[in-house]
């Protein structure tokens, strides 16, 4: 019994790509932190309702854009040699696949809107723009992923949008600088997509798919470079605008992983480097929160 729901439970972290929802965690739980630092009384049920809401978006993407991948033929067999595929272990089929993509996203619009109705109308607007970047990163008829411009709605989505949203729908308060905190994260998150798109430069090129990784070529590896120690220029930025507290520099504590990071980006050495890249997004996260958090 034990064993038939573990495996059930591995084949659903399999369709949903388990692994990237820290990301989300991370950037929704910043903006709230940040409020938290602005001195704004948070309110906890709005938050989870946000948190659960994104996650599911998030999750939606993930399970559309393999559904897509594997309609245009982007994803084959040998793609199993990188990463789990729901479809092509034969996990579900592109049919339910499709379902559960759509059922998602949704139900996380739902969740969005109800936030609307209790707490902003504005939560609409961004939810609407948040759902267009989901679907339309692999869906009909943009296809952002495929002309390159992936990793900018990635950007947007995870970063000032997201933060954005999280702190309205947990404060009630409109605050434009939480757009600006949330950069450091949001850069992260775009290393993560874009680290898995440099693994995938050949395939995504013979496939037609003109990532922006693909368009780069073998240049490619040294955006994901810049990327990572950009994270921390933007973050001395905002402290010296006073937007970041100093004692937030508690995540250059990091610093020896991400030289560890870019030797392998610099060797080209991008397997798995964006299951890496997500998980130290996450400790990068937690430790800015954790400085947000300190009170001297």
């Amino acid at each position: 019994m034990l064993g038939k729901v573990l495996g059930y439970l591995r084949s659903w972290a399999v369709i949903v790509r388990a692994w990237s929802m820290p990301m989300t965690i991370a950037s929704i739980t910043l903006a709230a932190a940040y409020a938290h630092y602005l001195g704004y009384r948070i309110n906890v049920a709005s938050f989870a309702l946000a948190l659960i809401g994104a996650l599911l978006l998030h999750i939606s993407v993930n399970v559309i854009n393999d559904y897509y991948d594997t309609l245009y033929g982007v994803d084959t067999p040998d793609v199993l040699r990188h990463r789990p595929h729901a479809i092509l272990m034969g996990i579900t089929n592109t049919k339910s696949m499709l379902s559960i993509g759509l059922a998602l996203l949704i139900t996380g619009s739902l969740m969005g809107i109800y936030l609307t109705l209790t707490v902003s109308p504005l939560i609409l607007i961004i939810g609407a723009i948040g759902v267009f970047l989901v679907y339309e990163y692999t869906g009909p008829p943009l296809k952002l992923k495929y002309k390159g411009l992936g990793e900018l709605s990635v950007f947007l989505a995870w970063g000032p949008l997201m933060a954005f949203g999280s702190i309205l729908a947990s404060t009630g308060i409109i605050n434009y600088m939480v757009a600006m905190v949330s950069i450091p994260v949001a850069l992260l998150v775009v290393a993560t997509l874009y680290a898995n798109n440099v693994r995938d430069i050949e395939r995504d090129r013979g496939k037609g798919a003109y990532t922006l990784a693909v368009m780069l070529g073998r240049n490619a590896k040294w955006l994901y470079v810049a990327l990572l120690p950009g994270t921390y220029m933007v973050q001395a930025i905002l402290i010296l605008l006073n937007l970041l507290p100093i004692h937030t520099v508690i995540t250059m504590v990091l610093t020896p992983l991400m030289a560890r990071m870019l030797r392998r980006a610099v060797d080209s050495s991008f397997e798995h480097l964006d299951e890496a890249t997500s998980l130290y997004s996450l400790a990068y996260a937690t430790l800015l929160i954790v400085g947000l958090m300190i009170k001297l």
